[in-house]
Formats: C-alpha cells, structure tokens, sequence
C-alpha cells in the first residue's frame, strides 16, 4: 500500500521508498526511511499527507507520498 492510500490517524511502518537517489537521501535526512513508524495526522489536496514521525511533522505532496510504500502497524502484531 502506498501513503495516499492510508486513512487519517493511521499508524504506519515505512516499507518502501521509490524515490528518486536524491529525493530519498532527503527524507533519510528529515528521519523518513525504511523502518520508521509513521502517523497520518492530516489529509491534503491532490494526494498530499501530512505525517508524524519521531515528534516532528512532514507535509508531502501527493506525487512523493504515492512513492513510500507502508504497512499499517497493526498487521505487523
């Protein structure tokens, strides 16, 4: 499943990143990477989310958020 498919208040673990080698290196940066729990705190426009990760918030445009592949949390249990 990808980000833009997740509901609000999700809890999710980052499985994937389809990034292109610069945009990924970016997100590591910001702590989105393999392996990270994620929040959706808010739906936006065109595809976008807005995330929680480790106390911080993202917003992602809805072409980056279609690109990060995810898991919920609770099917990992």
């Amino acid at each position: 499943m990808t980000l833009p498919e997740c509901p609000l208040g999700a809890e999710l673990l980052v499985t994937g990143l389809r990034l292109p080698a610069a945009d990924a290196f970016r997100l590591n940066e910001m702590g989105i990477r393999l392996g990270t729990v994620a929040h959706v705190t808010q739906h936006a426009a065109f595809g976008g989310r807005v995330i929680a990760v480790a106390g911080s918030r993202y917003a992602l445009d809805g072409g980056t958020a279609a690109l990060i592949d995810v898991e919920p949390v609770t099917t990992l249990r």
